[in-house]
């Protein structure tokens, strides 16, 4: 039975994102915040960027509450509490059932009748909605707002990422050499006049936040909807498997009735002849 996120064994997801948070965080600094910021001797500007320092601090203020949220949602364990009180007082007995509790016959204890067992945490899980890949861990009544504030903050701070370095992409080709991005980062960086491995290295970045931004906005949007129809994710998809069963079934009757038609006409075209 894993306790949490933290829990062995680690997945392929969860390392994934140990290291996509430092990427991000420190692309954006490399590639989005120190060249807007940096003003070389040469340079004709009369003083810093308001703007840069805003959305630099409301990015790294988002990404560290991701992170914290996110471990917060990590290490809290959702594990229905009928079963953390048996496994602590009787692990050998057996539980007593009653009003609002069914049986698990993978854990062999009562629970709560809003409890689902998950395979991968091997547990019975109070007001489970899923089981996150990206943190291992279940998340259910005891971990979704903290889950769920986490989504939240990795779209904004991710988002605004995107903003950041589409606006330093479009100031490289819109601002002169004398006192624009191209001559910070050459005297940042060092490189040629026009600075082509930055703005590849930075063109490449923006695509790979475009990609994170649309499928983290698909899960929070997502969320968003489950929360405003009332329903969890484990709801949901046993609704949406319901509603597949249902048309498959109503495609089945259509191609039978379809035959018997078919069936139908050829036997009134025999008799006719």
């Amino acid at each position: 039975m894993r306790v949490n996120g933290l829990s062995k064994p680690f997945n392929g997801l969860q390392v994934l994102t140990w290291f996509l948070f430092p990427f991000f965080i420190i692309g954006y600094t490399l590639l989005a915040f120190l060249p807007q910021i940096y003003l070389p001797a040469a340079s004709t500007s009369s003083g810093y960027d308001v703007q840069t320092y805003l959305l630099s601090t409301l990015t790294y203020l988002c990404s560290l509450l991701a992170i914290y949220f996110g471990g917060v949602a990590c290490t809290t364990d959702p594990i229905d509490e009928h079963l953390a009180i048996h496994c602590r007082t009787n692990p050998n007995g057996r539980s007593k059932g009653g009003d609002g509790k069914t049986f698990c016959w993978v854990c062999q204890v009562h629970v709560k009748k809003t409890s689902k067992h998950c395979r991968f945490c091997d547990k019975c899980v109070d007001e489970f909605d899923h089981h996150c890949q990206w943190l291992n861990t279940c998340v259910g009544g005891k971990n979704y707002k903290p889950f769920f504030r986490c989504v939240c903050m990795v779209f904004l701070f991710t988002l605004i990422e995107l903003v950041s370095i589409s606006v330093l992409i479009a100031r490289f080709y819109t601002t002169s050499m004398k006192d624009g991005i191209r001559l910070r980062v050459v005297n940042l960086y060092g490189g040629n006049e026009n600075a082509s491995v930055f703005i590849i290295v930075a063109m490449v970045f923006a695509v790979i936040l475009i990609v994170t931004v649309a499928m983290i906005a698909q899960l929070f949007f997502f969320h968003v909807n489950l929360q405003r129809r009332g329903i969890s994710t484990y709801e949901y998809v046993v609704e949406d498997n319901k509603k597949r069963q249902k048309r498959g079934r109503e495609k089945m009757e259509r191609e039978k009735r379809k035959r018997e038609e078919e069936r139908r006409m050829r036997e009134a075209g025999a008799v006719k002849v």
